[in-house]
C-alpha cells in the first residue's frame, strides 16, 4: 500500500476514487501528497516514487455525458459549468514546472517530475469520442479502466516514466529523495527509512534460539548479507532448513551461488564439515567457540573493533571463513585500496562484493548512479564481459531474494556502466576531449600497420640506396638478412610507444652512441624510423584516425591539457584489475585523472604474475601508483580456491626457492598460497609427474609419444570420475602449456599421427589451415569447375562426401570416362542427401544466393561426421566451419558475393596464409577437452591438468633473435639479437637485461603452474644447457 500523507476528502467523487486506487494498488515505497499547495496553486495528487521521480496527477471527475464539445484544448464546454474549462493537461504541467523550479532554486536538485491527467469515470473509447484526445495524449492519460485494474494502473505510470526519464535528471535516491519529501513534510517518518545494514556477522558462543534463527532468515531475505558462527552443527542445519523452506515456498532454486526462479525443483543445500555457503550467506560450526568469544556478538557493515578483530581472526584460523575477503569488502570508502591477490584467490569475487558494498547506502560511499560513478577496467574484453555478467548476476540475486525494485534499477545501471578494457576506456576519454588534440570526435582507430609499412619501406629503401652508393659493401654490414632486420626495425617505434615514449619527438642524444658493429643505427633511427612515424602521423591526422599503440600518449595529452573537461565525469570509484600489467603512461594518466576528478582507486594485482614486460609493464607499478603512501590501504589475498592444497604445498617449495634467489617477489610468510581443496580421487604421489628424456629420445620422437600417452591416460581418468557430468568446463580440460606459437605448431603436427587425440589450439592464424576451411574450399572449387575431373576427385575424397569410392577403377580410364564416373558417384551421394543430381545441384548454386545454398549442402552432407566420430572433434569442426561462414557473410556486406569470388577468396586465404585465429570449443559439453596454448594466453584460466612438455629453453640469456628496448631516466637502450649475436648501444646494459629476462621467465613459470586444479606434469631433458624451467622445477 502506498503511504498516503493526507486524509481523503470525500467532497469530490473522482478524487476519492483515485485516492483509493493509489492507496490500494501502489507499493509502500510510493509516498502520496493530496491537495497540497505549490506557488499558490493546489494540485490534486503528487506521488514521490523512490528510484523513479515525482508524478503530478490532475483529476477531472467528469463523465462522458458531461462533455458538450471540445472546441480546442483550452476550451472544453461542459454541462457542469457556465464557462468553458481550460486544459487539464496544461494545468498539470503548470504544477509540474512549479515543482521543478522550486526544487531547482531551493534545494539545487533536478528531479524528474512527470504529469498526467486522470478521468476516473471516462473510458479510453469515450475519451476519443468526446474529443478529449486533443487535450492530452492517451499515453499520459489515466482512464476508467486503468483505475479499475491495478495492473493497468501501475503499467501506465511505468510507461510514462520510461518515456520521460533522461540522464539529465537527478536520480530519486539519497539526498534528492529526502529533499523532495522534506519539502512537503515537517519531519520525515523514519520508521520506513531506518537504514538496514549491508551485512551482519553474528557469533553465537552458546546456543542459538529460535528467535535468533528467525531474525537471521528475515534479515537474509531483506537483502542483508549474513555470516554466522555457531557452536554446533545442528544450528547450521536448522538455519539451512529454514532458508530452504522459504526458497521452496517462493519457487526459488539455488544453483551454485545463483538463483533460478519459478523452479519446480526443491532445494537440497549441502552442509559440509559443519559449514554451508551460498549467495550472501555463510554459516560455520566452530568447536569451543566460547573460548574465542565469551558472549554473543553482532557486527554490522564490517565495523570491527580491535577486540572483535582478534576474536574473528581466531575463528578464521579454525574455519574456512575468509577474513581477508571480508575486510577488503568492508574497507573504508575514504581510502584508495590495493589488493595483492595471489593466483586463484577469488579476486573477481572480492571486486564484485566490494561494489555491492559501496552501492549500499550504509557504506556512506554515496553512490547514487552506478553507471556514471563507478568504472571497472581490465586488460581483455573477455575479462570485462565476465565481470559485467557476474556483477549483474549478483544484483539479480538480490532482487530474487528481496523483490525490491531498486535492484532492477541497479541491474539497468550496470548494463550501461563503464566495464571495459583500459584501451576502450581511453578511447571514450579521448573522444570526449578530442578537439584540443586536433582530431574529430568521430575519429577511427587504426590497429594494423599496412600503411605504416608502405611509408617505412619507402624511407628504408631510399636509405639503403643512398648508403649502397656511398659504401658499395654496406649490405654486408647488416646483421642477418635484410628481411629479418626490416621486421625488427618495424617493431622499434611500437615498443617505444608501449613504454610511454613518443618517438616522433625524440632528439639524437636520447639514443646515445650505437654499437661499433652497427654505426649506422643513429642514421636509421633518424632517417627511417622517426621519419616514418612523423609521416604516418600526418597520414592519420588527414584521415581523422588514431593509432591504437598511441592511445596512452593521447590519453596523457588529454588529461594533462588545461582544456580537459572534468565536468563530463562523475566517477567516485575506479576499479582496475590485473594492475601488475599496466605501464608507466597508463599510471601517469590515471593519477592525473584522480587529481582532477577526486575519485578513489580499488586496484588488484600480483607482481608474481607480471608477464607483460614487452608491453611496458614494470615491477614498480604499485610504487609508481603511490600504493606505499598513507592515502592507500593494502590488503592481501592468499587463500586459494583453485588448486589441490597438496599440490600447492609442493609448489611452495619451488616458489620459496625462487623467492630466495630473487627470481620472483615471494616471501613465504605472506605469499604462500593456502589451499582449501583436496581431490580424494588422487593420491599425493599422483599430483606431480616428471618425465625425464635424453637427446636420443628427442630424436626418435619418444617425447611426443609419451606426451600423447599421458594425455590418453589423464583423459580416461577424468571421464571415469563418477561425478563427471557435474564437473566444470575447467575440470574437464587438460592444458599443454608452452612458451611460443612455434612450439604449439610442433605439438599439433605430432598429434596428427594419433587419431584418437584431438588438441585444440588458438595459435596465430590457423583458421585457414584447418580441415573445415579446406573442405569448404574443395566444395566451392568443384562447384566452380563442375566438369573438371581433378576438382571432382578432390571433392569426393574430402569430408564433404561420405562415400566409399573404389579409386582403382579410375586407372586406365580416359578423361571423359573419369568425368562420367566421378559425376555418377556425386549423383549417388547428393541424390541420397539432397534429392538432387550433381548437375541439378550446380544449377541451384548458380540460380540462388550462394551462402544459402552452401549452408544447405553443409547441413545435408554433414561433413563433421565424416571428419571424425569423436564428439569433441565434430564440435570443433562445426564451430570453425561456422566461423568461416561468418567471415564470408561479413565480406558480403561490402561486395557482391558469387561462387567464383568465394572460391577465389578461400584459395588466397589458404595458400597465402591468414592471421585469422580458429575458434576454441567452449560449450562445456560432456567430454574432456585438450588444449595447447602459450602460458601468456592461459593467464586468468584454469585446467584440471597442466602439462609442460618443453622446459629446456635457457632463461638466463639474451634471446637468439629479437629486439629488446629499455627506457630509463630519459635514455633509450636497444639491443638487436640476430642468430645469437647481440648488438647494443651504450645505454643498453646487457647483464641487467639478462637478469630481467630470467626474472620474467620465472614469473611466467609461476603463472603456468598456478593454472592447475588437480595435476601437474612436466618433461625435463637430461643435461640441458644453462638455467631452464626444467632446472627450476627440480625444486618441487
Amino acid at each position: 500500500m502506498a503511504k498516503m500523507m493526507d486524509l481523503k476528502d470525500e467532497t469530490y467523487a473522482g478524487e476519492q476514487r483515485v485516492y483509493e486506487c493509489i492507496e490500494s494498488n501502489l507499493p509502500d515505497e510510493v509516498v502520496c501528497y493530496y491537495n497540497r499547495e505549490i506557488n499558490g496553486k493546489q494540485f490534486d495528487f503528487c506521488l514521490v516514487i523512490e528510484h523513479m521521480g515525482m508524478l503530478v496527477i490532475e483529476v477531472k471527475g467528469w463523465k462522458a455525458s458531461n462533455i458538450v464539445k471540445v472546441h480546442n484544448p483550452d476550451c472544453i464546454e461542459t454541462n457542469l459549468y457556465s464557462e468553458p474549462v481550460k486544459s487539464p493537461k496544461k494545468q498539470a504541467r503548470s504544477y509540474k514546472f512549479a515543482l521543478v523550479n522550486t526544487f531547482n532554486n531551493k534545494y539545487s536538485i533536478n528531479p524528474l517530475v512527470m504529469d498526467m491527467v486522470c478521468y476516473p469515470f471516462i473510458s479510453e473509447y469515450e475519451y476519443k469520442q468526446c474529443g478529449l484526445n486533443i487535450v492530452s495524449e492517451p499515453e499520459f492519460t489515466l482512464f476508467k479502466e486503468n483505475i479499475e485494474d491495478p495492473m493497468q494502473f501501475a503499467k501506465k505510470i511505468a510507461t510514462v516514466w520510461q518515456k520521460s526519464n533522461q540522464a539529465l535528471f537527478d536520480k530519486m535516491v539519497g539526498n534528492v529523495y529526502d529533499s523532495c519529501r522534506k519539502h512537503f513534510e515537517v519531519a520525515i517518518d523514519k520508521k520506513k527509512d531506518i537504514l538496514s545494514p549491508y551485512s551482519e556477522l553474528r557469533i553465537y558462543s552458546e546456543n542459538i534460539s529460535i528467535s535468533d534463527i528467525e531474525n537471521i532468515v528475515a534479515s537474509y531475505f531483506s537483502g542483508v548479507k549474513q555470516v554466522v558462527f555457531v557452536s554446533n552443527e545442528d544450528a547450521v542445519r536448522q538455519l539451512i532448513q529454514n532458508i530452504s523452506n522459504k526458497f521452496d515456498a517462493e519457487g526459488v532454486f539455488l544453483k551454485g551461488r545463483n538463483f533460478i526462479v519459478n523452479a519446480s525443483e526443491n532445494n537440497n543445500i549441502p552442509v559440509k564439515e559443519g559449514s554451508a555457503s551460498f549467495f550472501n550467506f555463510e554459516a560455520y560450526t566452530i568447536e569451543n567457540l566460547k573460548e574465542f568469544s565469551p558472549s554473543n556478538i553482532i557486527i554490522k557493515n564490517g565495523k570491527v573493533g580491535l577486540d572483535e578483530e582478534k576474536i574473528i581472526s581466531h575463528i578464521a584460523k579454525n574455519s574456512k571463513f575468509n577474513l581477508q575477503q571480508y575486510l577488503i569488502e568492508h574497507a573504508s570508502v575514504e581510502s584508495n585500496i590495493v589488493v595483492k591477490a595471489g593466483a586463484g584467490t577469488g579476486k573477481t569475487f572480492s571486486m564484485i562484493s566490494r561494489i555491492c558494498f559501496i552501492c549500499h547506502q550504509s557504506s556512506n560511499a554515496n553512490i547514487l548512479d552506478v553507471k556514471n560513478e563507478i568504472a571497472m577496467l581490465t586488460f581483455t574484453t573477455e575479462a570485462a564481459t565476465n565481470m559485467k555478467s557476474r556483477l549483474k548476476q549478483a544484483f539479480i540475486n538480490y532482487f530474487v531474494l528481496t523483490k525490491n525494485k531498486k535492484y532492477l534499477d541497479m541491474i539497468s545501471g550496470i548494463e550501461n556502466m563503464r566495464i571495459s578494457t583500459i584501451h576502450s576506456f581511453s578511447n571514450s576519454v579521448i573522444k570526449d576531449n578530442s578537439l584540443p588534440l586536433g582530431i574529430g570526435v568521430d575519429f577511427s582507430t587504426v590497429s594494423g600497420n599496412y600503411q605504416k609499412q608502405k611509408i617505412f619501406d619507402r624511407y628504408f629503401n631510399e636509405y639503403l640506396k643512398r648508403k649502397n652508393e656511398e659504401e658499395p659493401m654496406f649490405f654486408g654490414s647488416i646483421p642477418g638478412n635484410i628481411y629479418d632486420f626490416r621486421k625488427l626495425l618495424l617493431r622499434f617505434a611500437d615498443i617505444m610507444y608501449n613504454k610511454g615514449f613518443d618517438i616522433k619527438e625524440a632528439t639524437e642524444d636520447v639514443f646515445g652512441n650505437p654499437t661499433p658493429t652497427m654505426p649506422y643505427m643513429k642514421e636509421i633511427i633518424n632517417d627511417v624510423i622517426i621519419k616514418t612515424e612523423q609521416t604516418y602521423s600526418e597520414y592519420l591526422y588527414e584521415n581523422n584516425s588514431v593509432s591504437l599503440v598511441e592511445y596512452m600518449l593521447y590519453l596523457n595529452k588529454c588529461v594533462n591539457d588545461d582544456s580537459f573537461n572534468k565536468n563530463l565525469y562523475n566517477y567516485k570509484y575506479i576499479f582496475i584489475d590485473e594492475f601488475q600489467d599496466v605501464d608507466d603512461s597508463q599510471i601517469s594518466a590515471f593519477l592525473e585523472m584522480q587529481k582532477k576528478l577526486d575519485f578513489k582507486f580499488f586496484i588488484v594485482g600480483d607482481l608474481k604474475q607480471s608477464i607483460y614486460r614487452f608491453r611496458g609493464a614494470t615491477m614498480d607499478a604499485f610504487n609508481k601508483m603511490g600504493c606505499n603512501t598513507a592515502q592507500w590501504k593494502e590488503y592481501t589475498l592468499n587463500i586459494n580456491y583453485r588448486t589441490d592444497m597438496r599440490l600447492l604445498d609442493a609448489y611452495g617449495k619451488l616458489f620459496n626457492y625462487m623467492g630466495s634467489q630473487k627470481l620472483i617477489p615471494y616471501v613465504d610468510s605472506k605469499d604462500r598460497l593456502i589451499g582449501v581443496k583436496v581431490n580424494s580421487a588422487l593420491a599425493s604421489d599422483e599430483l606431480v609427474e616428471k618425465y625425464t628424456y635424453s637427446q636420443e629420445d628427442e630424436r626418435e620422437n619418444a617425447v611426443y609419444t609419451t606426451l600423447m600417452n599421458k594425455l590418453r591416460k589423464r583423459k580416461t581418468e577424468i571421464e571415469a570420475d563418477p561425478l563427471f557430468s557435474k564437473l566444470s568446463k575447467a575440470e574437464k580440460t587438460i592444458a599443454i602449456l608452452v612458451r611460443t606459437n612455434y612450439q604449439i605448431a610442433m605439438i599439433l603436427r605430432q598429434a596428427k599421427n594419433h587419431e584418437d587425440i584431438f588438441i585444440e589450439s588458438d595459435s596465430n592464424g590457423d583458421l585457414y589451415r584447418i580441415q573445415p576451411s579446406i573442405d569448404l574450399c574443395k566444395l566451392t572449387a568443384a562447384l566452380s569447375n563442375p566438369r573438371n575431373p581433378v576438382y571432382l576427385f578432390d571433392l569426393l575424397l574430402s569430408n564433404n562426401v561420405n562415400l566409399n569410392i573404389p579409386v582403382e577403377k579410375l586407372v586406365g580410364m580416359s578423361e571423359n570416362e573419369k568425368l562420367m564416373y566421378l559425376v555418377e558417384c556425386l549423383d549417388r551421394f547428393y541424390q541420397n542427401v539432397l534429392n538432387l543430381t550433381w548437375s541439378e545441384l550446380v544449377f541451384e548454386v548458380q540460380s540462388n544466393p550462394i551462402l544459402m545454398v552452401l549452408r544447405k549442402i553443409y547441413e545435408a552432407s554433414k561433413p563433421w561426421k565424416t571428419y571424425s566420430s569423436d564428439e569433441a572433434k565434430q564440435l570443433y569442426y562445426r564451430t570453425n566451419y561456422d566461423l568461416v561462414f561468418e567471415d564470408l557473410s561479413k565480406e558480403g556486406k561490402y561486395s557482391y558475393l558469387t561462387l567464383d569470388s568465394i572460391n577465389e577468396s578461400l584459395h588466397i586465404l589458404i595458400n597465402m596464409g591468414s592471421e585469422r585465429v580458429s575458434r576454441s570449443v567452449t560449450d562445456g559439453g560432456d567430454y574432456v577437452r585438450i588444449v595447447c596454448t602459450t602460458v601468456h594466453k592461459s593467464k586468468g584460466l584454469e585446467y584440471d591438468t597442466v602439462i609442460m612438455p618443453i622446459t629446456t629453453h635457457q632463461i638466463d640469456t639474451m634471446r637468439r633473435n629479437g629486439l629488446e628496448i629499455t627506457y630509463v631516466d630519459g635514455k633509450v637502450g636497444y639491443c638487436f639479437s640476430i642468430d645469437g649475436e647481440a648488438m647494443a648501444n651504450e645505454y643498453f646494459y646487457t647483464n641487467d637485461e639478462i637478469a630481467e629476462i630470467e626474472m620474467e621467465e620465472s614469473r611466467i613459470l609461476y603463472v603456468a603452474l598456478t593454472r592447475a586444479i588437480n595435476k601437474f606434469c612436466w618433461f625435463n631433458k637430461i643435461n640441458s644447457k644453462g638455467n631452464t624451467w626444467g632446472n627450476l622445477l627440480e625444486e618441487i
